[in-house]
């Protein structure tokens, strides 16, 4: 498991939630600890965010110790990038 105050990268899918905050592949994010609140206690882990006020209920499966790596090219996520073909 991951410990509180562990940081780790978050490996889903980048998404607007529901507060307007956006949460993108790729991004550190620091383990608060486990959920509290049901259905989540036991399966997913509270973490923050970079510039979130709240902390996020997610599954541990879409955290890694390890950075993701970048595409082609070097490319991360969050690069605008320009087709010139």
């Amino acid at each position: 498991g991951f410990a509180p105050g562990e940081q780790v990268y978050f490996t889903g899918a980048s998404e607007t939630l529901d507060t307007g905050e956006r949460v993108v592949h790729g991004q550190a994010v620091e383990v608060s600890g486990p959920a509290t609140q049901e259905p989540y206690v036991g399966q997913h882990v509270l973490v923050r965010f970079p510039g979130h006020k709240a902390l996020v209920s997610i599954l541990p499966a879409v955290l890694s110790r390890d950075p993701t790596p970048l595409f082609a090219g070097g490319f991360k996520p969050g690069d605008r990038l320009y087709y010139s073909g």
